[in-house]
Parts: structure tokens; C-alpha cells; sequence
């Protein structure tokens, strides 16, 4: 995706939640704070490729694993529709799908995520009034802080320098749906599934990083994919 479309994806959210924000102001709104835990699906991240200089050929996917995930949203919501900012913390280990000449082990390092989002959601009326459906579309940033286990970067072969991978601040995107099951005037139960799309064109060194055994690695594509699982106590603050 070019950096034009994407910057039209961001003037087309901006719109959306410009268009919520006065369907929130015109109705009667309530301001509510999301507790929240759930399963982060991760995917692959990077792709491994033989430093220059270290004999080593072939290359191999390097994913993120499965993993658990928590965070806090505060809504203003109204019979219509809601926006919302939210944080969400995740953290997975860095896996290689196999292992490539000289490679001694698959689990490679950790990196943790923190993503804050700017979120509209619109809400549909059901049969039961305690239970709402709605939709969601959002879009934020998100903060990598990436760690390496020591013994992958120790005794790196001849001409191969390791290279830790820095921490980057990335776009990215969410949509998603979910039901609210009220339990009480002030309680109630927020399930929901979002997918987020992470924007990883980078166009310098930093989303590059090498091991000690001859293999560097890159971002697998400009756009990182994952799937979120989330359940939520939500109380009205007013």
C-alpha cells in the first residue's frame, strides 16, 4: 500500500470519527472506562535472510506467538454510537519457524507492543434492550520495544557485526465487532474480535536487525496483521 493510500485511509477514519463525534454530541452520552483481557493472534513479523559476508543462504519466517493481552478503554458513549481512546499491552516471543544452518534454537527473543487507539463505534439496536451490537473502526499508533536473547547475538561469525532491532512508533489501524450485555444501570459486559493492521515501511536501518549466527532480519511485509479476542467489565462513570 503506497503512503498516499494510506494517508487517504487516515483522512477517511478522521471523517468517520468526525461524523460520530456529533452523532455522540447530539444524543444524551455517558462516559464509561473499559477494564479489559484476551488473546492476542499474532503472525509473522520478520524474514530472515543470510548476512553479507557470513556464508550462510536461505532465508526463513520469523512469527510472533499466541499470547495473552490486557488494556483500558474510556468511552463517551451515546444510544447511537460511542468514541473512545484506548490502551492495549501485548507481548509475544519471537519464534523461528525452522531452524537454518548454524541457528541453535527457535525462540529468539520477546517484544512487547503498546498500542493506543482512537476509536468510533456505532451501535445497532437488538430484540433485547440489555443486549447491544456494534461495530468499530479506529486507528492509533503503536510503540515496539523488541529484546533479543544474548546467546543470539554472542559469537557472531567473521565480517557479521549483531545488531540489535530498535523500538519504533508505528501507524496502525483496527476494525471489529463486538455485543455490550447490560448487567446492571452501571455494569455491563463488552465482548468483541478486532483486526489491526500495523503499518511496518520503514525506510531506514532500524526494522533491520542480525544475529549471531550469520542471519540478519526484516519487516515480512509493510503491513503487519493480528487478530484480538476481547472480553471487558465496562462501568459508567455518569
Amino acid at each position: 500500500m503506497t503512503r498516499l493510500k494510506l494517508s487517504m485511509t487516515a483522512l477517511a477514519l478522521v471523517a468517520f470519527g468526525s461524523l460520530a463525534c456529533i452523532s455522540v454530541a447530539g444524543a444524551q452520552s455517558k462516559l464509561e472506562i473499559t477494564p479489559f483481557a484476551g488473546y492476542y493472534i499474532a503472525s509473522d513479523i520478520y524474514n530472515s535472510y543470510g548476512a553479507p559476508g557470513s556464508g550462510n543462504v536461505g532465508s526463513g519466517n520469523v512469527g510472533l506467538e499466541n499470547s495473552f493481552m490486557w488494556g483500558g478503554r474510556l468511552t463517551a458513549s451515546s444510544p447511537r454510537g460511542g468514541v473512545e481512546f484506548a490502551y492495549t499491552r501485548t507481548g509475544s516471543d519471537v519464534k523461528l519457524s525452522s531452524l537454518q544452518s548454524g541457528q541453535q534454537k527457535t525462540k529468539v527473543g520477546r517484544i512487547d507492543i503498546d498500542n493506543y487507539d482512537l476509536n468510533f463505534l456505532g451501535y445497532q439496536p437488538s430484540g433485547n434492550p440489555r443486549v447491544t451490537p456494534f461495530g468499530l473502526i479506529g486507528f492509533g499508533w503503536a510503540v515496539t520495544h523488541p529484546s533479543i536473547d544474548s546467546d543470539v547475538l554472542a559469537n557472531p561469525p567473521a565480517g557479521v557485526t549483531p545488531k540489535t532491532p530498535e523500538s519504533n512508533t508505528l501507524f496502525n489501524f483496527n476494525f471489529g465487532l463486538g455485543t455490550k450485555i447490560e448487567m446492571s444501570p452501571k455494569l455491563a459486559l463488552r465482548i468483541e474480535g478486532r483486526w489491526r493492521v500495523t503499518d511496518t515501511a520503514i525506510t531506514t536501518s532500524s526494522g533491520v536487525w542480525c544475529d549471531g549466527w550469520g542471519y540478519c532480519y526484516s519487516y515480512a511485509s509493510d503491513w503487519y496483521n493480528s487478530g484480538e479476542l476481547i472480553g471487558g467489565i465496562t462501568y459508567a462513570l455518569r
